[in-house]
């Protein structure tokens, strides 16, 4: 995902930043949303670790 942000002086709550799909979002809410997409995903490889983990022990 590439995330080109231009710098700018306005408040994070009062920059505007535009989705693929056009909607047009603060960039508060696009940072608070790339944060929860890396924390699943750092969750979801950790899940698939352990579980690979569990197989190698049981077998």
């Amino acid at each position: 995902m590439t995330s080109f942000r231009p710098t700018s002086y306005d408040r994070p709550g009062e920059q505007i930043s535009i989705t693929p799909s056009g909607l047009k979002i603060t960039s508060a809410k696009r940072l608070m949303v790339d944060s929860m997409v890396r924390m699943i995903q750092k969750a979801e490889n950790h899940s698939a670790e352990d579980k690979l983990d569990e197989e190698s022990i049981n077998n």
